[in-house]
């Protein structure tokens, strides 16, 4: 561990509330002061173990989405973090029997892949079921935390939470004044825009009719809801991606996330990040829900001339972004399945897409789908 300079490390826990990268330097700088394998500030659903909006230093983010799918209703820390005072960090060699820890699932099928001995932790802010959240790692060949340690960790958590509150006014305000916001006014399709946290900042009218339904998606306290967990999940990890490329951390590609509907259309949504040259925002997405019984669709002649496609080929785009298989598209125009797929291969090689997920993205995203006609 690098001698303690506690001033400093204050310090960039305040500069976090206004910094454009949020609390990225902040982590770096717990991960290189205490000798850390890895270090993670992130929000936690204690009941089904979701995660979202996060800050971390350290983990492959394959483990991360393992994490928030899988393995988090697991998590023996964070359930004793859970039902302890908050504010106070505990660890897994200090507050967690090692017999009955170590022969867990999550222990020997998330810890020990990833070279992890010992985690540290402690929440930060409890809002309902949702715990802004602070974990530490090291490794078999780092030493154990001690309570020593964990005293100074505790010194250190107070001015952790004021930050996170301040950087949450702080981004409230900043997402108040981008003229983003009035621009999705002027789109046909509902449009969210979630901010650094993963929670909802913005929705245009066509959004906010969806969402008052509350029949396939709703808010629960500014979080975006569906009627299926595992849907939910996978959402909220296709918005954390899209925060993380926002930040520049990384050139994720728009995510799709397709919503099945008893007797109607599939549901397509579309999670983007927002860029900050344009925007003046840093670590924030906008999830775009295309409903092809509602949006406009482009035509297949304006595919054809957008794309550099044959007519045939338009057709097959137009019909997968409205929710059909390929199956369907190959009845719906009589022609075999070996064709269907013969000419996606082509659309793949003129579009410069791979998977269908991307191609619907590139289409969906396109002016045909986006501008109201007034």
């Amino acid at each position: 561990m690098q001698t303690l300079d506690f001033d400093a490390l204050i310090g960039s826990i305040y500069d976090a509330v206004t910094a454009p990268t949020g609390f990225q330097e902040c982590i770096d700088k717990l991960v290189d002061t205490f000798a850390l394998k890895a270090a993670m500030l992130f929000t936690h659903n204690v009941l089904n173990g979701d995660s979202k909006g996060l800050w971390q230093r350290g983990i492959e983010r394959r483990w991360l989405e393992s994490y928030a799918i899988e393995f988090g209703r697991e998590d023996m820390l964070a359930g004793h973090m859970a039902t302890s005072a908050i504010a106070k960090f505990y660890a897994t060699n200090v507050h967690l029997a090692e017999s009955v820890y170590s022969n867990t699932r999550f222990f020997r099928d998330w810890v020990v892949p990833q070279g992890v001995a010992y985690a540290a932790g402690a929440i930060v802010l409890k809002e309902g079921v949702w715990c802004t959240q602070v974990i530490m790692q090291r490794s078999r060949v780092q030493a154990p935390f001690s309570q020593t340690e964990l005293d100074v960790f505790n010194r250190v958590i107070v001015h952790l939470q004021r930050a996170v509150q301040m950087r949450q006014r702080f981004i409230e305000l900043q997402v108040g004044q981008s003229v983003l916001t009035a621009g999705l006014d002027i789109l046909a399709m509902p449009s969210i825009m979630f901010d650094e946290s993963g929670c909802v900042a913005y929705q245009n009218q066509s959004a906010q009719a969806i969402l008052e339904q509350r029949v396939w998606f709703w808010m629960d306290d500014r979080h975006f809801c569906t009627n299926n967990v595992a849907l939910t999940k996978q959402l909220n990890l296709e918005v954390m991606a899209a925060v993380s490329a926002s930040r520049g951390a990384d050139s994720a590609a728009p995510g799709v996330v397709i919503v099945p509907r008893s007797g109607l259309p599939s549901l397509t949504l579309m999670i983007t990040p927002v860029r900050p040259a344009a925007s003046g925002l840093r670590g924030a997405a906008i999830l775009f829900i295309y409903d092809s019984r509602t949006i406009p669709k482009a035509t297949a002649e304006l595919v054809e001339r957008l794309f550099s496609l044959t007519g045939a080929e338009a057709q097959l785009v137009v019909a997968l972004c409205a929710g059909k298989t390929l199956e369907d598209a190959a009845a719906d125009r009589d022609i075999s399945i070996h064709t269907v797929r013969s000419q996606l291969k082509s659309i793949f090689n003129k579009t410069g897409t791979h998977r269908q997920v991307d191609l619907m993205a590139l289409v969906l995203s396109s002016p045909a789908y986006f501008i109201a006609k007034h």
